[in-house]
Protein backbone atom coordinates (compact mmCIF):
# COMPACT_ATOMS: atom_id res chain seq x y z
CA UNK A 1 0.00 0.00 0.00
CA UNK A 2 2.14 2.78 -0.95
CA UNK A 3 0.66 6.49 -1.23
CA UNK A 4 2.20 8.68 -3.42
CA UNK A 5 2.05 12.48 -1.92
CA UNK A 6 3.32 14.02 -5.02
CA UNK A 7 5.85 16.39 -4.43
CA UNK A 8 6.01 17.33 -1.29
CA UNK A 9 7.39 21.40 -0.66
CA UNK A 10 9.48 21.43 2.20
CA UNK A 11 7.16 21.68 4.85
CA UNK A 12 5.45 18.27 3.85
CA UNK A 13 2.19 20.04 2.28
CA UNK A 14 0.75 19.14 -0.81
CA UNK A 15 0.04 21.53 -4.02
CA UNK A 16 -2.94 22.09 -3.98
CA UNK A 17 -4.23 23.80 -7.42
CA UNK A 18 -6.85 26.63 -7.33
CA UNK A 19 -9.73 26.32 -9.28
CA UNK A 20 -10.73 29.41 -11.50
CA UNK A 21 -13.46 29.49 -13.66
CA UNK A 22 -16.03 32.27 -14.05
CA UNK A 23 -19.63 31.91 -12.38
CA UNK A 24 -22.13 32.56 -15.31
CA UNK A 25 -25.66 32.36 -13.94
CA UNK A 26 -25.56 36.15 -12.16
CA UNK A 27 -24.41 37.77 -15.86
CA UNK A 28 -27.52 36.05 -18.02
CA UNK A 29 -29.67 37.20 -14.75
CA UNK A 30 -28.74 40.33 -16.19
CA UNK A 31 -28.78 39.93 -19.58
CA UNK A 32 -32.26 38.35 -19.77
CA UNK A 33 -33.70 41.77 -17.22
CA UNK A 34 -31.98 44.13 -20.02
CA UNK A 35 -33.55 41.96 -22.55
CA UNK A 36 -37.38 42.26 -21.10
CA UNK A 37 -36.52 46.03 -20.38
CA UNK A 38 -35.92 46.47 -23.70
CA UNK A 39 -38.56 44.66 -25.36
CA UNK A 40 -41.18 46.91 -23.26
CA UNK A 41 -39.51 50.24 -23.46
CA UNK A 42 -39.71 49.52 -27.40
CA UNK A 43 -42.92 48.72 -27.62
CA UNK A 44 -44.15 51.44 -25.80
CA UNK A 45 -42.22 54.11 -27.88
CA UNK A 46 -44.03 52.01 -30.83
CA UNK A 47 -47.51 52.40 -29.90
CA UNK A 48 -46.27 56.61 -28.59
CA UNK A 49 -45.35 56.71 -32.39
CA UNK A 50 -48.12 55.42 -33.89
CA UNK A 51 -50.40 57.62 -31.45
CA UNK A 52 -48.95 60.46 -32.82
CA UNK A 53 -48.87 59.87 -36.30
CA UNK A 54 -53.08 58.87 -35.84
CA UNK A 55 -53.17 62.35 -34.38
CA UNK A 56 -50.88 64.28 -36.71
CA UNK A 57 -53.11 62.49 -39.63
CA UNK A 58 -56.65 64.07 -38.25
CA UNK A 59 -54.73 67.15 -38.00
CA UNK A 60 -53.59 67.50 -41.75
CA UNK A 61 -57.27 65.56 -42.57
CA UNK A 62 -59.22 68.28 -40.42
CA UNK A 63 -57.13 71.25 -41.51
CA UNK A 64 -57.95 70.42 -45.18
CA UNK A 65 -61.36 70.19 -44.46
CA UNK A 66 -61.69 73.18 -43.39
CA UNK A 67 -59.81 74.76 -45.91
CA UNK A 68 -62.20 73.24 -48.74
CA UNK A 69 -65.31 74.51 -46.25
CA UNK A 70 -63.73 77.99 -46.59
CA UNK A 71 -63.67 77.89 -50.57
CA UNK A 72 -67.35 76.70 -50.44
CA UNK A 73 -68.39 78.55 -48.08
CA UNK A 74 -71.69 81.96 -48.65
CA UNK A 75 -69.88 85.04 -47.97
CA UNK A 76 -70.83 86.06 -44.45
CA UNK A 77 -69.63 89.18 -42.31
CA UNK A 78 -69.90 86.86 -38.96
CA UNK A 79 -69.85 87.97 -35.83
CA UNK A 80 -66.96 87.85 -33.78
CA UNK A 81 -66.80 86.86 -30.43
CA UNK A 82 -64.09 84.30 -27.89
CA UNK A 83 -65.37 80.84 -27.20
CA UNK A 84 -63.82 77.40 -26.75
CA UNK A 85 -65.80 75.62 -29.47
CA UNK A 86 -66.57 78.03 -32.23
CA UNK A 87 -64.37 76.83 -34.26
CA UNK A 88 -65.32 72.74 -33.94
CA UNK A 89 -68.68 73.26 -35.10
CA UNK A 90 -67.30 73.80 -38.29
CA UNK A 91 -65.53 70.27 -38.31
CA UNK A 92 -68.57 68.76 -37.16
CA UNK A 93 -69.82 67.82 -41.00
CA UNK A 94 -73.45 69.20 -40.13
CA UNK A 95 -74.88 71.41 -42.94
CA UNK A 96 -74.76 75.07 -42.51
CA UNK A 97 -77.71 77.60 -43.37
CA UNK A 98 -76.58 80.98 -44.23
CA UNK A 99 -77.59 84.28 -44.40
CA UNK A 100 -75.73 86.93 -46.24
CA UNK A 101 -76.46 90.76 -45.57
CA UNK A 102 -78.52 91.01 -48.54
CA UNK A 103 -80.83 88.54 -47.16
CA UNK A 104 -80.23 85.58 -48.91
CA UNK A 105 -80.54 82.17 -47.59
CA UNK A 106 -78.52 79.15 -48.27
CA UNK A 107 -78.28 75.71 -47.30
CA UNK A 108 -74.81 75.03 -47.83
CA UNK A 109 -73.93 76.71 -50.50
CA UNK A 110 -77.19 75.95 -52.09
CA UNK A 111 -79.67 79.13 -52.52
CA UNK A 112 -83.35 78.32 -50.78
CA UNK A 113 -84.61 82.04 -50.81
CA UNK A 114 -83.82 85.94 -51.38
CA UNK A 115 -85.88 87.04 -48.74
CA UNK A 116 -84.68 91.42 -49.89
CA UNK A 117 -88.16 92.15 -51.61
CA UNK A 118 -90.31 90.07 -48.94
CA UNK A 119 -91.57 90.60 -45.74
CA UNK A 120 -90.54 88.42 -42.50
CA UNK A 121 -93.45 86.28 -42.88
CA UNK A 122 -93.49 85.54 -46.37
CA UNK A 123 -89.41 85.27 -46.07
CA UNK A 124 -90.16 82.57 -43.23
CA UNK A 125 -92.54 80.72 -44.84
CA UNK A 126 -90.95 80.66 -48.49
CA UNK A 127 -87.94 79.66 -46.48
CA UNK A 128 -89.40 77.15 -44.77
CA UNK A 129 -91.09 75.52 -48.42
CA UNK A 130 -87.85 75.27 -49.92
CA UNK A 131 -85.93 73.90 -47.30
CA UNK A 132 -88.32 70.96 -47.14
CA UNK A 133 -87.90 70.66 -51.09
CA UNK A 134 -84.10 70.14 -50.66
CA UNK A 135 -82.96 66.39 -50.35
CA UNK A 136 -80.47 67.00 -48.04
CA UNK A 137 -82.30 68.73 -45.54
CA UNK A 138 -85.18 65.43 -45.67
CA UNK A 139 -85.08 64.48 -42.18
CA UNK A 140 -82.39 67.35 -41.15
CA UNK A 141 -82.45 67.46 -36.86
CA UNK A 142 -79.12 69.19 -36.83
CA UNK A 143 -76.98 72.05 -38.28
CA UNK A 144 -75.57 75.32 -38.00
CA UNK A 145 -76.71 78.59 -38.47
CA UNK A 146 -74.21 81.73 -39.82
CA UNK A 147 -76.14 84.82 -40.04
CA UNK A 148 -74.07 88.30 -40.96
CA UNK A 149 -73.95 90.41 -38.38
CA UNK A 150 -75.22 93.57 -39.47
CA UNK A 151 -78.85 91.45 -39.71
CA UNK A 152 -81.43 92.56 -37.51
CA UNK A 153 -81.66 90.43 -34.52
CA UNK A 154 -85.27 89.94 -34.68
CA UNK A 155 -84.84 88.31 -38.45
CA UNK A 156 -82.26 85.89 -37.03
CA UNK A 157 -84.62 85.08 -33.89
CA UNK A 158 -87.72 84.53 -36.65
CA UNK A 159 -84.93 82.16 -38.54
CA UNK A 160 -83.88 79.96 -35.26
CA UNK A 161 -87.77 79.73 -34.49
CA UNK A 162 -88.53 78.30 -37.92
CA UNK A 163 -85.85 75.77 -37.90
CA UNK A 164 -87.56 74.49 -34.99
CA UNK A 165 -90.79 74.69 -36.63
CA UNK A 166 -89.13 72.61 -39.55
CA UNK A 167 -87.62 70.17 -37.35
CA UNK A 168 -84.59 71.24 -36.76
CA UNK A 169 -84.33 70.54 -33.17
CA UNK A 170 -80.75 71.07 -32.31
CA UNK A 171 -78.53 73.94 -34.23
CA UNK A 172 -75.12 75.95 -33.14
CA UNK A 173 -74.60 79.66 -34.27
CA UNK A 174 -71.38 80.07 -35.87
CA UNK A 175 -68.82 82.71 -35.17
CA UNK A 176 -65.53 84.32 -35.49
CA UNK A 177 -62.66 84.27 -33.55
CA UNK A 178 -61.89 87.96 -32.63
CA UNK A 179 -58.35 89.03 -34.98
CA UNK A 180 -59.44 86.24 -37.22
CA UNK A 181 -59.06 87.70 -40.73
CA UNK A 182 -61.81 86.91 -43.59
CA UNK A 183 -61.22 85.10 -46.75
CA UNK A 184 -61.20 87.37 -49.22
CA UNK A 185 -64.26 86.17 -51.39
CA UNK A 186 -65.79 87.62 -47.69
CA UNK A 187 -64.73 90.82 -47.17
CA UNK A 188 -66.81 94.14 -48.79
Amino acid sequence: MGMSMGKASGRGRVAQSTLAEINVTPLVDVMLVLLVIFMVASAVETSRIAREAETLRQTVTEEAAAAQKDELQVPVDLPRVSAEKSAQSLKSGKPVISIDAGKHVYLDTTQLIDCHALSVDACLDGFEVALHKQPRAQGLRDANLRADRHLDYGLVLAFMSRLRKAGIEHFGLIAEEPGTVQPASQQK
